[in-house]
């Protein structure tokens, strides 16, 4: 029973999709690697909390709005941290690929070139 529990359960999570509406694409969780996982969840947990602080501060719960940014200042430090992570890892990918490219023989040359040079 546990052995088709946890089958059904791996098999729901390859189905499994998530939208972004902020961005306006659909995350297939079967495709993403935990990190990329994770960091959704918490992109998504803190908009969830931005409207939590927007209902308390409209009802004048101000202890609430101050409790719920305190958390929300984390989860974002949180978030910073995973996005380093997935850079490193996107970058390690490209890396990667290079180098087998190479190794078939491929002229290639990694170069950086940042979109926006402030970050």
């Amino acid at each position: 029973m546990l052995g088709e529990l946890q089958t059904a359960y791996r098999q729901a999570l390859k189905n499994l999709v998530f939208v972004d509406f902020v961005n306006k694409k659909v995350i297939c969780a079967g495709g993403l690697n935990a990190l990329e996982m994770e960091h959704s969840k918490e992109s998504a947990c803190c908009r969830d909390m931005i409207t939590a602080i927007n209902l308390h501060f409209r009802e004048g719960d101000f202890d609430l709005v101050k409790e719920r940014i305190d958390v929300l200042t984390d989860r974002v430090d949180y978030i910073k941290s995973l996005e380093g992570y997935l850079k490193e890892q996107r970058r390690n990918k490209l890396f990667e690929i290079a180098s087998h490219l190479c190794k078939q023989g491929k002229s290639v040359k990694v170069v950086r070139y940042d979109v926006n040079p402030s970050c």
